[in-house]
């Protein structure tokens, strides 16, 4: 790697600290926003006044903000991110039991993703009045305006219920059970991103299409896969790495939904128990795993972005 590259990369990995420190702060401060006190809960409903303030004292609530940040950062950047106020189980235990599970919805929903919404791009930018186009847009709309639950009860209904081929919900003991308890669930993150996708692919290439160099290479007799792979997809990723970025990190927070609905094990569902139980540790780790998710993502979009764009001058 150049030494320009490596001085964008450290720019930008830089330039992801204060948001990572903004992003603690918001983790820390949320147990004030949330409702209902965290050493009552921890204390019981009968302890005494004197019971409530040692919870407190032990918790750290009764510090300062600031020194609530710091101790919390500390903790955080030695892997200690404390216990369930409910079961006791470590959070950092509940991650590793559970991490994996959303990792591989994520992970699933959006190759879907970008497997359907790569040949419904092409289609609509290459053969645009074409009636497979116009049938493909459609569809697209109307997958649009469906909730992700609702897709994933129709997808449940009809490849799980009628034919019995897929489980419809649970996450099975061994690798053979657990891949096919989540297809149902992938296919449904991946429809539900996959229209922004494929309308943005299409719009970028259409864009690509028009531009000189490419009418250039046309007239020369360039055309089918070449012209594409040459010309049209390294012009066109970049908006659509962007956009796919932005698409997985909705679909992090879309993943409560999913696994609610399908009934995995996941981060998702831990954080809604979580919150309805004012399990505050858990529902702060939570919170600080998904927000580092999303800024992880952004940072590698914006690299890769940097990578493909061929106008990127590595100063």
């Amino acid at each position: 790697m150049s030494a320009g590259r490596l001085r964008f990369v450290a720019v930008r990995l830089l330039q992801a600290v204060p948001v990572l420190a903004a992003l603690l702060l918001v983790v820390v401060l949320l147990q004030h926003l949330m409702p209902g006190d965290p050493a009552r809960l921890l204390a019981g409903p009968r302890a005494s006044a004197e019971q409530v303030a040692r919870v407190r004292h032990d918790l750290g609530l009764d510090q300062p903000v600031l020194t609530q940040f710091w101790t919390y950062a500390v903790n955080v950047a030695s892997g200690e991110l404390g216990r369930s106020s409910r079961t006791g189980t470590p959070i950092a235990e509940l991650l590793r039991e559970r991490g994996g599970v959303t990792a591989w919805l994520l992970t699933g929903g959006l190759l879907v993703s970008v497997l359907l919404a790569a040949p419904a791009a092409l289609l609509m930018a290459l053969r645009p009045r074409s009636r497979a186009a116009r049938a493909c847009a459609r569809s697209l709309t109307v997958v649009l305006n469906c909730p992700p639950f609702w897709i994933g009860l129709m997808l449940a209904s009809v490849l799980a219920l009628r034919t019995g081929w897929l489980p419809v919900g649970g996450f099975g003991e061994d690798p053979g059970e657990g891949a096919r308890s989540m297809v149902l669930p992938s296919l449904t993150v991946g429809l539900a991103a996959m229209p922004l996708l494929a309308r943005s692919g299409a719009e970028s290439l259409r864009q690509v299409l028009a531009a000189d160099h490419v009418t250039t290479a046309r007239s020369l007799g360039l055309s089918g896969w070449a012209l594409v792979r040459r010309h049209l997809l390294r012009n066109a990723l970049p908006p659509a790495v962007t956009l796919l970025a932005v698409q997985a990190a909705a679909l992090l927070f879309g993943a409560v939904v999913v696994e609610q609905t399908f009934g995995l094990p996941g981060l998702g569902a831990e954080m809604v128990g979580a919150a309805s139980q004012r399990d505050f540790p858990v529902v702060q780790a939570l919170t600080l795993v998904f927000g580092t998710a999303i800024i992880v993502i952004n940072l590698l979009a914006d690299l890769t972005v940097a990578l493909l764009d061929p106008r990127t001058t590595w100063r």
